[in-house]
């Protein structure tokens, strides 16, 4: 074992940019003071730690264990109408809404900072003792999704705020970490994919014929639909338009069995700087080194490695810890053995490849477990990481770029010399030589390869934004993203340029204090035309279009108002551009209806709300599910058009509109026949005898539904099932019941 006095302290170099003093934040935490120092290392030795209740862990036992940890910093953590499936719709007439914040939540958490993980082979073979083949980036990755307890963000103002659903991303850097390189197969075609799986497998509620009752309640969102945008906004690999993806922080790895500890961190550290794990060369190679030192409870001396963590704080620096885990494999059968998480973040090609096999056959469901203990000290290691290091390093990073690069672009002098370098290219040669290089018009954009260099200003004012924007201040994002709006535009950087009208519409979207007025909407959606036109058109990025169309889409939903309309508009434009598949259609026709379900009458007056127009809207996405053979499905959007169109219906539950009566009468039958089918029962004896889907149905639910007297049954007797075709003739353009439609 090597002593301080045997090797030079090494220290690595600092993580900021070429050229760019190390400066301390003069902001102050709300619980503690600190001195100003000139090194960002000094300045985290009393850094932060929110007091605030903790989030429940895996297990009531678990909170009551002790946090094992050596880490100078350490803190304790302590009707009569049967219903095959539940519409994703929530009924107006009852007051169940979607969850605006639940959405807008799923969002926000899909951008958050992404630390590399990077651990000695040593490590990695201790690890898949306790049954994780994928090392010791497996091991920590569900544990980073959410943070126990409340992590404290300061914004650009100096004003802090507690998050309780902060995470980061752990993405290994040794080998198994998805490139930068276009897939086989595309995202889109991948996430169509998964989809299909999901609605196919026997295990998943919604794959079923029926579903368990909790989920007959009416839920506010589709858990499908939370499911695709969840793997719409899941893409692990790294892009040079935007940095969302780029290592904030990379975790050096050895455990206590390393023979040569500190010349192993070296190398490690070598091989994320200049080596064969070197990031690409859009990627900026200084970021946060973090180091830790797994220590082996069932065989190593507790001794012996606190003595090589010490000596690892003087040779790299305060950014370490010290993990104290077991290398015995727990099992079902133990007395504290909790089960892993299951990661949220997963992309198509990672659900498409389907879950790990467990090592021990014990009905473990694919997913490994550990001891309590080893949980509680995980969780007190991903704590420390973020609120002591990662978040004070990216605010630091923030302050200093807004003094020294945002700052002199925003004054009068950076505007002239901007537009100076633009016109007569003063500052970076002549235009003619300029063009002729195949730079843009401030010469830093390299046209031929697509990307700006790490270190040049609208690289790294792009960074500073997508910062801002991870560390949720997204007033100086939307700022920081329009100040450079023009450069890309000018530069010809079109990806760079769709990517920064993007996130500057979803920042104005998410920032509370921008109020959704008719002329900011009006911005908002130019915004988003231009992203998507750019996206399209001259990138041909699909993925990165609906993206932009599915957040537009549910932020702007959730401002209500006039962005309920825009909202709506936008959702049908990713269906008529043809960037979702069959399920994407039909579940974007259910979104579109849930937009118009949310509009309701002006208080006072009976007109205003949309309630008929949505469920037209639903009517459409039952047929696209029947055609899809999911009858369940169906009959839920089926009923939730019921409930809409309440306004409009006889007092025994028919439609006045003839075409339309007669239009729904054959889906509803076609439903109820497509159902039987399914079962393997006999359509026509099980259709002329009592409705064997009634006992899906519980009282309970029957209440729910049964809001008003003499309800037509959605699942009516049986009919002549060709009259079918008159509902795809409904949705011709030149056929008369369109009108009806319309009127409806």
């Amino acid at each position: 074992m090597t002593s301080p006095g045997d090797a030079a302290p090494v220290r690595p170099p600092p993580s900021f940019s070429p050229g760019v003093p190390r400066v301390a934040s003069k902001t102050r935490y709300p619980d503690q003071r600190r001195d100003s120092s000139p090194s960002l290392d000094s300045d985290l030795v009393d850094s932060r730690i929110a007091s605030s209740p903790p989030q429940p862990p895996l297990s009531a036992a678990a909170a009551e264990l002790p946090i094992r940890s050596a880490s100078p910093h350490a803190r304790s953590i302590r009707s009569s109408t049967p219903q095959l499936t539940r519409s994703v719709l929530g009924s107006p007439t009852e007051g169940r809404l979607d969850g605006p914040d639940d959405i807008r939540s799923l969002i926000i958490r899909s951008f958050s900072p992404v630390v590399g993980v990077y651990a000695s082979v040593d490590t990695d073979e201790l690890v898949r003792q306790k049954g994780f083949q994928g090392g010791f980036w497996e091991l920590i990755r569900p544990f980073g999704e959410t943070i126990p307890g409340k992590i404290v963000i300061r914004d650009s103002i100096g004003s802090s705020r507690g998050w309780e659903d902060y995470g980061v991303r752990f993405v290994d850097l040794g080998g198994h970490t998805q490139g930068s390189s276009e897939p086989k197969t595309p995202h889109l075609t991948q996430l169509e994919e998964a989809l299909e799986k999901q609605l196919e497998s026997p295990d998943d509620p919604l794959g079923g014929l029926s579903r368990p009752k909790d989920l007959l309640s009416f839920p506010t969102t589709s858990p499908l639909y939370k499911s695709f945008l969840r793997q719409l906004l899941s893409v692990p690999s790294t892009t040079p338009h935007e940095t969302f993806r780029h290592p904030v922080a990379s975790v050096i790895i050895i455990s206590s069995r390393n023979t040569s500890p500190l010349e192993t961190l070296r190398q490690l550290y070598a091989d994320t700087s200049n080596g064969d794990r070197r990031q690409p060369e859009w990627v900026h190679s200084e970021y946060l080194r973090y180091y830790v030192l797994v220590h082996d409870e069932d065989r190593d001396d507790i001794a012996e490695s606190t003595k090589l963590y010490d000596q690892m704080k003087r040779h790299f620096g305060l950014h370490c810890h010290l993990l104290r885990l077991r290398s015995n494999q727990c099992v079902v059968t133990d007395d504290d053995s909790c089960q892993v998480p299951e990661c949220e973040w997963l992309s198509p090609s990672e659900r498409l490849s389907g879950r790990p096999e467990p090592l021990v056959d014990l009905d473990t469901d694919g997913l490994p477990y550990l001891f309590e203990s080893d949980v509680t000290a995980i969780k007190a290691f991903i704590r420390e990481l973020v609120a002591q290091s990662v978040i004070p390093y990216m605010e630091n990073r923030v302050t200093i770029w807004n003094d020294q690069v945002a700052s002199r672009r925003r004054g009068i002098s950076g505007r002239f010399m901007s537009m100076s370098r633009r016109w007569a290219g003063f500052g970076s040669g002549s235009r003619t030589s300029l063009i002729g290089s195949g730079g843009g018009a401030s010469g830093n954009y390299d046209s031929v390869h697509g990307f700006y260099k790490p270190d040049v200003p609208e690289a790294i004012l792009r960074k500073m934004a997508d910062f801002a924007f991870m560390l949720r201040d997204w007033k100086l994002a939307a700022s920081t993203y329009e100040l450079i709006r023009s450069d890309y535009a000018n530069d010809k950087a079109w990806k760079y340029h769709a990517g920064v009208h993007e996130m500057s519409a979803v920042s104005m979207l998410l920032n509370p204090l921008s109020m959704p007025g008719k002329a900011k909407i009006d911005g908002i959606d130019q915004m988003v035309e231009t992203a998507c036109y750019s996206y399209l058109t001259r990138c041909s990025d699909a993925s990165n279009a609906l993206r932009c169309l599915s957040m537009t889409v549910e932020l702007l939903k959730s401002r209500g108002g006039s962005g309920i309309e825009s909202a709506a508009r936008w959702a049908m434009r990713a269906v008529d551009l043809g960037l979702v598949g069959s399920i994407g259609q039909a579940l974007f026709s259910e979104r579109i209806s849930a937009c118009y379900a949310t509009r309701n009458a002006i208080h006072g007056v009976k007109f205003g709300s949309r309630h008929r127009k949505a469920g037209m809207w639903s009517v459409l996405a039952a047929e696209l599910w029947l055609r899809l053979g999911k009858p369940s499905l169906a009959s839920s959007s089926l009923e939730e058009a019921e409930r809409l169109y309440a306004d409009v219906l006889n007092i025994d539950g028919s439609f006045p509109m003839t075409d339309m009566q007669a239009f729904i009468d054959n889906l509803r039958h076609a439903v109820k026949v497509e159902y039987l089918e399914a079962r393997g029962l006999d359509t026509q004896a099980e259709a002329a005898t009592t409705d064997p889907l009634e006992t899906l149905e519980t009282e309970e639910t029957r209440e729910k539904l049964d809001k008003r007297q003499n309800r037509k049954s959605l699942i009516a007797s049986p009919m002549d099932i060709g009259g079918l075709n008159a509902g795809q003739a409904a949705r011709d353009d030149d056929n008369p019941a369109n009108d009806d439609f319309e009127r409806a």
